[in-house]
Formats: structure tokens, sequence, C-alpha cells
């Protein structure tokens, strides 16, 4: 991989290997097209980049996904470019949620659980159900979305007044949960604040009823056997079957510009590659203030970007028992473990002893995470880089003894409640631990503040018009998750699909007709 001689020129440069830009690069390879990925990391993947210690796989940050079904679009993407893509495992324990004084499953029939809290509530009843065929009818509904991958700006005038119209009549049936806190979401169903206190740590409602409406329609699916990275790796052999190829420890420094259009790159070793097209699937605010000449992006853009509301990043504890995790009381869901009775906002404030907890035990899913007899543990919970001053980095961010001890105290703190709840012993097990804080996410993916997912869906995020596909700069796209609000999977995916589309559209009409028409799910 690093033997060969970074070529002088190719057709496309992407800049960053996480899925996106793996995606993409396997797009427009699959099309004919000569693609040089740059990533500055020794290892390609980004967030789906995983890691082993002594024997235990990790995954560095990927808890579950959606979009990867059959029908899911991430699914019909990736059948496109290869029909052996992995396959995600489904499960029949989904996720389980525990505070202070309940502890409920969520299994691969919502209505069990349904019935539970019916049992539980019994004067709740009516509200329990309309509840839950609420979340139903919510994620058919999004499954309609599947029809909709390709970004209004891949689309004529007519057609983007059409899709317009389609998109506004999709939204009327569900606006009147889009937008609604938890709190004034739960009141439309209950009364009794018992019943409540079960969906405490969400803010808004729609995180409350989508991961139910997904179960409902299979669509909440947990990485393949191996883990998240086997992506990574399936997604690299299909480039290297081709003529375009990956180049690690590659950090682009600047990107060429020739008459006000992209150009290609210059790295921070000194070498240059040209190219007629670059897709950017790197943080935008690095792009645009770092890479590019000063002028090439207005001031306003530049401005909006500093002061954007970005999903936060988060604290993950990788652990290697020396136990089967059932022996733990863990069987493999997703367990969001909560404080009860403290604000809403706290569940994500940062405190290690209020921030709501997901934990679980992937190897209880998959037996090839852990050696034999043994198993694979994480706790995750959401966290901001400015935490505890910067976690006791200096101004640079440069860690040292201070930082170190400081991560291991918040993890002790963690891991405790962890105990305490579940009664049981986990240190006593522990063979392997690490850690990972924002400093660790931002210092891997340069994503700025170690935002798990770029810029949040805010009304003043979309009002500022953040999430964009084409730059200032001709010939220069954006193809990670800077390009749609949103994160995950499928909005990596759908940005890498779409920015493939728009370049296949100048350079192979017949190449891009194919990939519009899979993205159309026609």
């Amino acid at each position: 991989m690093q033997n060969e001689r970074l070529p002088s020129e190719c057709d496309v440069i992407v800049i960053g290997s996480g899925i996106a830009g793996l995606t993409a690069t396997a797009l427009l390879a699959k099309s004919g097209l000569s693609v040089v990925l740059l990533e500055k990391q020794s290892r390609p993947g980004g967030y789906f980049m995983g890691f082993k210690r002594k024997g235990f796989v990790f995954d560095s940050s990927i808890q579950w996904l959606n979009g990867c079904n059959a029908t899911g679009f991430v699914g019909r993407i990736f059948e496109y470019i290869g029909s052996d893509y992995p396959k995600c495992i489904m499960s029949d324990r989904i996720r389980r949620y525990k505070g202070e004084s309940f502890d409920y499953l969520l299994t691969s029939d919502p209505y069990e659980l349904r019935d539970r809290l019916i049992y539980d509530f019994p004067a709740e009843t009516e509200g329990i159900k309309r509840f839950f065929e609420d979340c139903k009818k919510i994620g058919v509904h999004f499954g309609k979305l599947n029809g909709c991958l390709r970004a209004n700006q891949t689309m004529p005038e007519i057609e983007r007044m059409i899709f317009g119209i389609k998109m506004l009549a999709w939204a009327v049936p569900v606006w009147k949960y889009l937008r609604i806190s938890a709190e004034k979401g739960l009141d439309r169903y209950f009364k009794n604040n018992e019943i409540k206190k079960i969906f405490c740590s969400e803010e808004k409602f729609m995180s409350i009823i989508m991961p139910i409406g997904w179960v409902f329609v299979n669509d909440l699916l947990f990485p393949p056997e191996g883990g998240a990275e086997v992506f990574v790796k399936w997604l690299c052999g299909k480039i290297y079957n081709s003529s375009s190829r990956i180049f690690l420890n590659s950090s682009v420094k600047n990107v060429l510009l020739k008459n006000k259009t992209a150009a290609g790159v210059s790295l921070s070793d000194g070498r240059f590659i040209n190219s007629r097209y670059i897709i950017a699937a790197c943080d935008v605010e690095n792009l645009y203030e770092r890479m590019l000449p000063e002028g090439a992006v207005h001031s306003k853009m530049i401005r909006r970007l500093r002061e954007a509301d970005l999903y936060c990043s988060s604290v993950t504890i990788f652990i290697g028992l020396d136990c089967d995790a059932s022996a733990l009381g863990l069987y493999g869901e997703l367990l969001y473990l909560t404080a009860d009775n403290i604000p809403r906002k706290d569940h994500a404030g940062g405190d290690p002893y209020k921030n709501s907890l997901v934990i679980q035990s992937p190897s209880a899913r998959d037996k090839t995470l852990a050696p034999e007899g043994k198993s694979t543990m994480t706790i995750h919970c959401s966290a901001r880089i400015d935490y505890g001053d910067f976690w006791k980095t200096d101004k640079n961010m440069e860690r040292g003894k201070a930082y170190g001890e400081f991560k291991r105290k918040y993890a002790d703190i963690l891991i405790e409640r962890v105990e305490k709840s579940f009664g049981i012993n986990i240190k006593k097990h522990i063979e392997v631990i690490e850690i990972a804080t924002p400093v660790t996410y931002w210092r891997y993916t340069g994503n700025r503040n170690g935002s798990a997912m770029g810029a949040s869906p805010t009304d003043k995020n979309i009002r500022n018009r953040l999430a964009h596909y084409k730059t200032p700069v001709k010939n220069l796209f954006l193809g990670g998750h800077w390009a749609e609000y949103g994160g995950g999977m499928p909005m990596a995916v759908k940005a890498a699909s779409n920015a493939s589309l728009m370049i296949l559209e100048k350079t192979n009409k017949e190449e891009y007709e194919k990939l519009r028409n899979i993205m159309d799910f026609k």
C-alpha cells in the first residue's frame, strides 16, 4: 500500500478515508475513473476504524446501524458496489432501558415492550397503544425516504421543484413529531411521570420514537461479524481491485487552484498531485480555513461554520473481560443506563455521575471479537472537548500526565456506576482497558472538537445553509458528513453517493445514469 509511488495526476482526489471517502472512491473507481484517496492516518476507516488488543477486537465508535438492510439505501449502494458486501447482524435483544427505578427491554418485537408497559401501567393503556402504533407509523414512513437519496443539487430545476413538493408531502404526516421536545411529545401520550422516566435522557421526541420505529421495520441492526471495520476492509478491497489507490500517512496541506478551479493538492511532505476533481470527505472548517487559499471562501461562510451547532463528541471505555459477558448480565443489547430525577439536559452534560451511559458487549452477539471464554464490553457517553479544561491538556491539546490521570478517574466513575447498578464487580475481570476521549476522536478524525457527526440539524444551521455539496471552488465537492445534516453511516454514504454523482454527470453519462437510477430506487 505504502510502497507505491504517488501518481503525478489522476481524475479525482478524495481527502479522508472514513466511510464516506471510501464509498466515494469505490463508486468512482467502479465507473472507471482513476481515484487517489489520501488519508493522514496510518490506517483507513475514520470512525469505522477498529483496533485489537490481546485478542480482543473493538469498534472505535459504532454501536448500531440503520439503512443497511436489503431495502435500505446503504444496502442498495453497497449492493451496487458489490453483492458480497458485509451483512449486518439482526438481534432479538435490541435496547434495554435501565434507571434507578425501572428496567425494560426492547426486543425485535416491540409489542412485547408495549404489553409489559401496559401490565405495569394499566391506567396508561390507551396512551401506550397509541405511542407504539405511532412509532410503527414513523418507521414505515421514514422507509419511504429510501427513494429520496439524491440531493436537490444533483437535479435540474423542474425535477428539483417536483422533488420539493414530494418532500413537503412526505413531511406533512410527521411534522407534529419533528421539532417538538421530548417532554411535549411524551405529554401527548402519558400522564404518569413514572412511565416518562423510561425516556428521560433524550431531548428531542424523535430520538425516542425513531429507534422503536426502526425496530418495527427491521432496520436497527448491529455491525457484521468481525465488527464495523469489515466494511472498511471490504471497500478497500474493491478499490484495490481497480486502478484507484489509497495512500496512508498522506496529509493534505493545500488544495491547489488554477483559474479559481480545483486542480490538485500538495501534501505536508512536499509531494504534489494534479486532478480534475476533488471530494473533501474531511472536516470542512479545516478545508476552508487551512487547505484553501485565503479569500477562496467568503468570510460569512467561515464565520457561520465557526458558530455552527455541532454534535458533541464522546467518551468510550473499551474493556476486555476474562469471563463471558453473560456472567455480568450482558447479552448483546444496547443498555441505556440513566440517573433518575435529574434535569434532562444533564444526561448529556458531561458530568460522569449524571451522564446517560450506553453499555454493551459486542462479543455477546459476535464471538469472533474475543478469545474463547472471554468477552468485550464498552461503556459510552456523550462528552464535550472543553470539559475539565479540555481534559487537562495544554493550550495546543497536547496530552500529558494530567490528561492521563483525568481520563482514568473519569472512566473509573463510569465503571463504578455500572457496577453499582448491576451489583457486579467489573474491575476484577478486566484484562484490557483503553479509554477514548473527545481529544482522542479529534486526533484520529480531524473533526472539530471531536464531533461525532458534524453539523446538527438545528434551526440556526439550516437557516445558515451549512450543509452543502458544492463549494465556492469549482470542481471541489464536499462528500462527508458536512454535506448533510445528521450523521452516522447513512448520511456518510448518502453524501459520498451524491458527490460521486455530481462528478459522474460531468465525466461519464452512462455511469451517471446507472448510479442515479440506483439512488432513485429504479
